[in-house]
């Protein structure tokens, strides 16, 4: 899911993270298409061969492959040749390197065709920060574009308007592309040249699409600032957003979703600076630039962490300690409430695709959708979900008691989906889910009294969002909280992209982002006083 736009994709869980990395090895990439018999396939292509011992690999994103090995890779300065085995079909490629990129013959199978990959300049962060940012096309219509650290700090933009969202690719340090959906890169679909004013700022941009040329202006003034925070032994790293208004600023904090988390989410950083609100997100510990290790953590800890992010926002003259609230995603919907009731400081809490069920339930709902989208039947998907709780029960229990209750299940048609059956005696996944699983957010949310406002995505595969709806009411019930708002987004899945099944392989052919978050959290901060407006 790492080009699918992990951070909002991400589980809720904490589990199905397990893989996310800092980032890619150091590489090349070139985007491309080959075409055998009229048809063309969009194709990625990592040249790690910078880096000893580390093998280039391909993805095929519209067929759901990513990081194939080749069979063989040979990459020269005026050319490569390299073959990849798909299926029953060898697919060989022998390009030659051109101004505009590589070109050259393939083969799949007996079949003859050609190919063409464009390089794509590596991340620089620097160059991308002075570019992230919103970007007024006409009033009321923004496009919002920042760095999103779980794919190695690649710019991710959002139109406001359409709710077109992509992923931009250099091809130059101002000229950008993106493709013609969230998973696919070629052809381009869209082009953006960036513009600087005399003193050599980024004052706008220049926007290419469909034959229609349109130009934006740079808005939102803001300057960026490394912080640091400290929670007991852990030393946490992070950026502080300001906007250049006059201050003193609200803020909002990031609770950040499972893995391991960075600071930078894209459109999200920009989307709130733009509300005139300073935004404070952290490296999670363990992750990036911060120290300790959220393998071993409790989601009490983390809390803390987000909590003393608070601590070090209210010692400053330039935020209002009054008006500082968190946004929680997926995990976070966990975290976000327990730190306002461990905390007077949050003013309130805003969270997008949050669990109200106890973490392990949630996992095992997880598990069973990911039976389901592997396209086995509905008993498979209850008899895993059901199996799959048992185990998180057992995850605290001696490793013989585990193993004898999992090693049967093993030769279960619906074992390769569920990962619980993969954690190991050693692994950190036991005493995760141990320390985490039974944590159940019900007597949490019935202490939260500030204002609340919660989105469930009604096709959310990693969040049992009907349940959830119904604790929530609870909740709601049990606190008082008049000011606490549920809203349920349709067709929207756990990474709120528009869709009409919420299975994971729609992700890669969408284009935008179901309605109903932004323009509703935008009104809804206004209304209650914490942001400009």
């Amino acid at each position: 899911m790492k080009n699918l736009f992990l951070a909002a994709a991400l589980c809720a869980a904490g589990m199905a993270a397990a893989g996310a990395q800092d980032g890619p090895p150091p590489e090349k990439m070139w985007v491309g298409e080959f075409n055998v018999d009229g048809k063309a396939t969009a194709i990625v292509l990592h040249d790690r061969s910078i880096t000893k011992d580390v093998p280039s690999v391909i993805d095929v994103p519209a067929m759901g492959a990513r990081d194939m090995p080749f069979t063989t890779y040979e990459m020269t300065p005026t050319g490569a040749k390299f073959a990849v085995q798909g299926g029953p079909d060898l697919y060989t490629f022998d390009g030659v390197t051109t101004k505009a990129g590589m070109a050259g013959k393939m083969t799949q199978g007996a079949k003859v065709g050609e190919f063409k990959l464009v390089p794509i300049l590596a991340n620089d962060a620097t160059l991308n920060r002075s570019l992230s940012g919103s970007y007024q096309v006409a009033p009321g219509h923004v496009i919002d574009m920042g760095m999103m650290s779980e794919l190695g700090g690649q710019i991710v933009f959002l139109d406001q308007k359409t709710l077109r969202e992509g992923a931009l690719y250099p091809l130059t340090a101002s000229h950008f592309v993106s493709g013609p959906t969230l998973g696919i890169p070629y052809p381009f679909a869209i082009n953006i040249e960036f513009v600087k004013d005399a003193q050599g700022g980024v004052s706008g941009l220049r926007w290419s699409e469909n034959g229609r040329v349109v130009n934006a202006k740079k808005i939102a003034p803001h300057r960026v600032e490394d912080v640091t925070v400290v929670n007991g032994d852990v030393t946490l790293k992070g950026t502080l957003l300001v906007p250049l208004s006059k201050g003193p600023h609200p803020a909002i904090v990031f609770a950040h979703g499972s893995g391991a988390a960075r600071r930078d989410v894209a459109m999200w950083n920009t989307f709130f600076v733009r509300q005139a609100i300073a935004v404070l997100s952290l490296d999670k510990r363990g992750a990036g630039e911060s120290s300790g290790d959220w393998r071993k953590a409790s989601l009490d800890d983390i809390a803390g962490d987000w909590l003393a992010g608070v601590a070090m926002l209210k010692q400053r003259s330039d935020i209002d300690a009054k008006r500082i609230g968190v946004h929680g995603s997926s995990q976070g919907g966990w975290t976000a409430p327990m730190m306002a009731v461990r905390s007077k400081d949050i003013a309130y809490v805003i969270v997008r695709a949050g669990s109200a069920s106890t973490v392990a339930d949630t996992m095992a709902f997880e598990i069973a959708w990911s039976v389901r989208e592997a396209g086995l039947s509905e008993a498979d998907a209850q008899e895993a979900e059901a199996e799959s709780r048992k185990l998180f029960k057992l995850a605290g229990a001696p490793w013989s008691d585990f193993k004898a209750a999992a090693t049967p299940l093993q030769a279960k048609r619906w074992a390769k989906s569920a990962w619980v059956l993969g954690m190991s005696e050693h692994g950190w996944g036991r005493p995760w889910s141990a320390l985490n699983g039974p944590y159940d957010p019900a007597s949490t949310l019935a202490k939260v009294k500030v204002p609340v406002l919660w989105f469930l995505g009604d096709l959310d595969h990693n969040v049992p969002s009907a349940a959830s709806a119904r604790l929530l009411a609870a909740a709601k019930a049990a606190s008082g909280n008049k000011h606490f708002t549920v809203v349920r987004i349709p067709n929207a899945g756990h990474a709120f992209l528009e869709s009409t099944t919420g299975n994971n392989s729609e992700f890669v052919h969408k284009t935008s982002m179901a309605a109903g978050y932004w323009d509703k959290m935008e009104g809804w901060l206004g209304q209650h006083g914490f942001s400009r407006r």
